[in-house]
Formats: C-alpha cells, sequence, structure tokens
C-alpha cells in the first residue's frame, strides 16, 4: 500500500499531483492553503515566510506576490496551493 501525503491542517489525504501549498511544518492542500488575499492581511503576516531561510515575508514581498498574481489574471480569493 502506498502511503499519501496528508494535509497538515485537515489530515485529507492528498492525491500525487494535486494542488499544495508548502508550509513549514509539512504540507497543505487546496483544501486549507491560504488565498492570495491573505498575503495582505495584517493578523498573521508571520505566517508567510521564504522557505529557504524560514524569514517572515516583508509587507513589500507579499504585496509584490499578491500584485503578480493579480496582473497575471488572478483572483484575490484564488487558493495559494500550486502543483
Amino acid at each position: 500500500m502506498h502511503d499519501r501525503t496528508a494535509c497538515l491542517a485537515c489530515g485529507k489525504p492528498l492525491d500525487d499531483g494535486a494542488p499544495t501549498y508548502p508550509d513549514v511544518s509539512g504540507t497543505l492542500g487546496e483544501c486549507c492553503a491560504p488565498t492570495y488575499d491573505m498575503l495582505l492581511e495584517d493578523g498573521d503576516a508571520c505566517a508567510f515566510v521564504d522557505l529557504d531561510s524560514g524569514e517572515p515575508l516583508s509587507v513589500a514581498e507579499r504585496r509584490a506576490i499578491y500584485d503578480e498574481h493579480i496582473a497575471a489574471g488572478g483572483r484575490p480569493t484564488d487558493s495559494m496551493a500550486r502543483r
């Protein structure tokens, strides 16, 4: 039997190739991944970190990610999970 990765937040098994969002503690499925509009919220700014350095993303870095997504035709409520 093949062990599948499960969503860190809800425990739902994730299919191979399913959209995921990397977290410093594991992997979130599309079901629990943040949305782009969450990048602009003040409250949980430290929830968005550079996975290589572990440092929180600055307000400017978060805004740049958001603006790039919107400029490419994305919506604020799109999931940040990717294949």
